[in-house]
């Protein structure tokens, strides 16, 4: 039986004085070196990738925890984000239209001592799609860089979340509301928000202690229910527009503004102010505490309405919508669920760890197939010790919820 032989790079390593001589693949030593082969996976050895020009892309440097970096690559025509690790952007550095993918697999193996070409492959892939690079397209890379089939459920999905209703030029028309509303970025107003913050809390507090909210949670007026979910939708909008207004505070682009399914399908206004990871650490968090904060002073401003109004039905229905916008706020900011919520988004940025829930689902499923195979493992990183945190946090989070779910569901069954 013959096989078609794949493309391989072949390496002549200098061996270190007592080393192992191990190897990655397969080899021979002889003299002091040692032979290293690495299949390429239908990766077109002889291809000469090459980045976009320096004007059609934008760069930001962002450090981790560990003090090591990541950057997040703006592609200006298509609006569309990269983020690279440290190794990842050599390859793209190195991808200049005059390198090999040979020369470049040569180069990324001196500098970082390890190579697998599916490092390559999978890069390729991202940057294309991302369209970060120019590649010839010969028949060799159309196979390698090809969409896996897609199942019909996944195209349904795909066409749901692809439904994208937004507003027209958009960033022009929240740059002229800002201007308008530049006061409420202010540091009297934030004292304001503080002195309402509390005043709401003293406010839910003298309304829960005389039981206000029962006559609306009770006595079945079906009218209240459209003004209620009225109230809520207001308030997802401003808690969109708070993020929004708060990216162009720190003088950023606001992509989009509009309805969509949000989490796969969970239909929702939204605000697409991701170019503020070309800004710094701190606008971020604070941009995604915008929203819940907003979210915040509106609950605590029914809730003083209600306590200022006479007891009764307009005093129990805006304590019972203050206090549900508070809690679903409140909720935006809880960051271990394994969602990329408001509070995800601050712990992310506070940790300096892009990625978290993906490198925790990473770090617990390694973990979990450790214990099973009763296999010995070294120690954990301080990285993957925060990563591990994470995601325990977060499963525990989920059952907790689930298991107060399912107690509600089966009280309410039973009585």
């Amino acid at each position: 039986m013959s096989d078609k032989a794949k493309p391989e790079l072949e390496l002549l390593i200098r061996s270190r004085p007592g080393g192992s001589g191990s190897a990655t693949g397969s080899g021979g030593s002889s003299g002091g070196f040692v032979t290293r082969r690495y299949v390429a996976n239908q990766v077109a050895l002889t291809v000469r990738p090459r980045r976009i020009p320096e004007e059609s892309y934008e760069i930001q440097a962002q450090s981790r925890k560990d003090r090591k970096l990541f950057y997040v690559i703006r592609q200006l025509e298509a609006d569309k984000y990269l983020f690279l690790n440290e190794e990842e952007y050599f390859l793209w550095q190195k991808m200049d239209g005059l390198h090999t993918l040979r020369d470049v697999a040569t180069a990324y193996f001196l500098k970082f001592g390890s190579f697998d070409f599916r490092v390559i492959q999978r890069f390729l892939s991202r940057a294309r799609e991302n369209k970060l690079i120019v590649i010839p397209q010969t028949d060799l890379v159309r196979r390698s860089l090809a969409d896996e089939p897609v199942s019909m459920r996944s195209h349904f999905l795909t066409k749901l979340r692809g439904l994208d209703l937004r507003l027209p030029n958009v960033d022009q028309k929240l740059a002229v509301l800002y201007q308008r509303m530049r006061v409420f970025f202010t540091r009297p107003a934030f004292a304001c928000y503080a002195l309402l913050l509390v005043l709401g809390g003293v406010a839910f507090v003298k309304q829960s202690g005389r039981g206000a909210g029962a006559e609306v949670l009770h006595a079945g007026h079906a009218l209240l229910v459209p003004v209620f979910l009225l109230f809520h939708v207001m308030a997802v909008v401003v808690h969109e527009l708070a993020h929004a207004l708060a990216c162009k505070h720190f003088g950023r682009e606001v992509k989009a503004f509009g309805f969509t399914f949000m989490n796969r399908l969970m239909p929702s206004v939204y605000a697409d102010v991701t170019d503020m990871w070309m800004s710094t650490r701190k606008a971020r968090m604070a941009v995604s505490f915008a929203g819940p904060l907003s979210g915040l002073l509106l609950g605590s401003a029914s809730a003083i309405l209600a306590w200022i109004l006479p007891a009764g039905i307009p005093s129990s229905f805006f304590w019972f919508v203050g206090i549900t916008i508070v809690a679903f706020s409140l909720g935006s900011l809880y960051p271990c669920l394994f969602i990329e919520s408001d509070g995800y988004h601050i712990l992310s940025d506070w940790l300096r760890m892009p990625a978290l829930r993906e490198h925790s689902r990473r770090v617990l499923r390694d973990k979990l197939r450790d214990i099973v195979r009763a296999r010995r493992t070294r120690p954990m990183t301080s990285d993957e010790r925060t990563y591990f945190l994470y995601g325990l946090a977060s499963v525990v989070s989920l059952t907790a919820v689930a298991t107060t779910i399912v107690v509600i569901a089966a009280h309410r069954l039973t009585r």
